[in-house]
């Protein structure tokens, strides 16, 4: 028997990541403060068996970078949310960052797009505001 995981993304905060549809989306919309990290996403894929340890992650690649910021990716531990088969649990996920640079106040914005294998998922666009600290 060939296990074939399915894949879970997890959202942050109330920022829905992406369905199964694979049409463009609008932005996603993100606020930070100046010279103050915020996360885009937390990126896994939890196995329908209830393990604790996960499938492929898919591969991020940056197709728009920021203007003025950098995005980086972090290995964290995700909450995977309890089902009618497994209960919840953790594990390892990708987080990606966005960090704006020094100083800066605007707009920025991101574009990924993920790839795990002969499957394409679609792109994630981000329109982060960088506000004045308050």
């Amino acid at each position: 028997m060939i296990y074939r995981p399915t894949p879970v993304l997890l959202a942050v905060a109330t920022i829905a990541l992406f369905g199964t549809v694979a049409k463009a989306q609008a932005p996603k919309e993100v606020t930070t403060e100046k010279n103050k990290p915020v996360i885009l996403g937390n990126f896994l894929n939890a196995p329908n068996n209830c393990g604790t340890n996960p499938g492929p992650i898919p591969l991020l690649k940056l197709r728009e970078k920021p203007s003025h910021g950098v995005v980086v990716l972090q290995i964290v531990m995700g909450d995977v949310a309890a089902t009618d088969a497994c209960p919840a649990r953790k594990m390892p996920a990708i987080a990606m960052f966005y960090t704006p640079s020094k100083d800066f106040v605007g707009k920025d914005s991101v574009q990924v797009e993920f790839e795990t294998g002969d499957n394409k998922m679609p792109s994630l666009s981000f329109m982060i505001t960088v506000q004045a600290t308050r």
